[in-house]
């Protein structure tokens, strides 16, 4: 069984619409859905459609917390402004059988049509089939087993799936699968695609060059 994780907080535009294409996937599962502290209306859209867990706010913390409380033997890691493929849990599943640990889904914008988020989500692509890292947007997937003996997510303010997807190359074999997972342009349009773009690339030196997690943190809410 493959247990679904969506870390949450003030997701209420979002969540609904995720838990019902989720709900419809051929394949056992079960969603869980991490609430961090919601103060609007995600918590009871969710309630329905999922086993709703609650978790001190923090990414990292969350999806651990789901982890813990999962009963399948492979976990998903989503946001919950994805959107999945319907063939995701044939797909996930026989990524596993075939002997890899964990991976993640080619990455697409779906509501920009703006060539710029087109070239980054096939940049994005490219960078996981040469570096085998994956970001948490392309929904990342694991052994539940694996996951464990890692120590799960670091629990550090912000790059814990940078840090996770590194963990992971050193334990097994992990794979990009060609079914596809959506995600939103919202975090680039809002504040500015290229300044948005420009400040992720810059964090990413800063934490490949040694700065610390929480001093990336208060920079990237500073910016934002």
């Amino acid at each position: 069984m493959i247990s679904i994780i969506i870390p949450v907080l003030n997701e209420e535009k979002n969540i609904s619409g995720l838990l019902k294409r989720l709900s419809e996937l051929k394949g056992k599962k079960e969603i869980i859905v991490v609430d961090g502290g919601s103060r609007d209306k995600t918590v009871e859209q969710a309630f329905s459609l999922a086993n709703v867990i609650r978790s001190p706010r923090g990414r990292a913390l969350q999806m651990n917390m789901g982890a813990k409380k999962a009963k399948g033997d492979i976990l998903w890691f989503l946001h919950s402004d994805s959107i999945v493929d319907v063939g995701s849990l044939k797909a996930i599943e026989e990524s596993i059988s075939q002997g890899n640990i964990g991976g993640g889904f080619s990455l697409y914008f779906y509501d920009s049509k703006k060539l710029f988020m087109k070239w980054l989500a096939f940049t994005s692509n490219m960078r996981v089939n040469l570096t085998k890292s994956f970001y948490g947007d392309q929904g990342i997937y694991i052994k539940k087993e694996s996951f464990f003996m890692i120590g799960g997510f670091p629990e550090i303010p912000i790059m814990e799936d940078l840090e996770f997807s590194k963990r992971i190359k050193k334990m097994g074999r992990v794979k990009k699968l060609n079914e596809k997972i959506g995600t939103s342009a919202r975090r680039f349009t809002s504040c500015g695609i290229y300044r948005t773009f420009i400040l992720m690339i810059k964090m990413r030196v800063l934490y490949m060059m040694g700065v610390s997690p929480e001093k990336l943190n208060k920079m990237y809410r500073e910016v934002r």
